[in-house]
């Protein structure tokens, strides 16, 4: 009898390519925990921001070669579980935001306080795919058919005096994000082994964690 792992995956967790070591993530994945910091308050307080200021806005605010539209609050998703080399996958998460086009289809859109540049687009990919699968593939109700996802970029350019105070003038750039067809299963493939053997991933070199948790171990 073969007996299945389940692991629930949060997209947000998924950019750990450039952030955390395959070793730090197969441990997450396999249930272990640290203490974290608290989320800086002026993130939650931008995002809450940028959600209320898009809201029902025509998808050409976005960036006006997107087909017509309206962005809408992205919500929950779920996806059903996808079995790959013996890992049950779920995804589950918020979405920043999501574009419903006249046509029926969806976009994917998630808002990042960040400067600008190509390589967003390759670092959060894992993510705006996890989100894609989880609307083609929802645990519940009809799927949705995702024709764009990308990255709504804030950044700040200049301060100026307004008669409510001194502002920041904050540019938008549309970053969007190809995602080919079977790339994200392709992606669990890589990530299921690690769900067996976290022991086996590798660590980052001079990776904290992988030091503490090494001489945690040794005691």
């Amino acid at each position: 009898m073969v007996t299945k792992s389940e692991v629930r995956l949060s997209p947000s967790s998924l950019n750990y390519a450039d952030r955390r070591c395959d070793r730090c993530f197969a441990e997450a994945m396999n249930g272990e925990t640290w203490p974290q910091g608290p989320f800086p308050g002026i993130f939650a307080k931008l995002d809450s921001q940028q959600r209320r200021y898009f809201t029902d806005r025509p998808a050409s605010d976005v960036h006006p070669d997107l087909p017509r539209g309206i962005l809408c609050n992205g919500g929950r998703v779920e996806s059903a579980p996808h079995t790959i080399a013996g890992v049950d996958f779920t995804i589950r998460g918020s979405m920043d935001a999501l574009l419903r086009f006249d046509d029926g289809s969806v976009g994917v859109v998630d808002f990042k306080s960040s400067t600008p540049s190509p390589q967003l687009g390759d670092a959060y990919r894992p993510q705006l795919a996890a989100y894609q699968w989880a609307l083609s593939k929802p645990a519940s109700g009809d799927p949705e058919k995702v024709s764009v996802a990308g990255l709504l970029v804030f950044a700040p350019e200049s301060m100026v005096d307004t008669e409510h105070g001194r502002a920041y003038l904050i540019s938008t750039t549309w970053i969007p994000v190809e995602i080919e067809d079977g790339w994200f299963e392709s992606f669990l493939s890589q990530i299921a082994p690690l769900v067996d053997a976290p022991g086996d991933a590798p660590s980052k070199v001079d990776c904290e964690w992988c030091e503490l948790r090494g001489r945690l171990r040794s005691t």
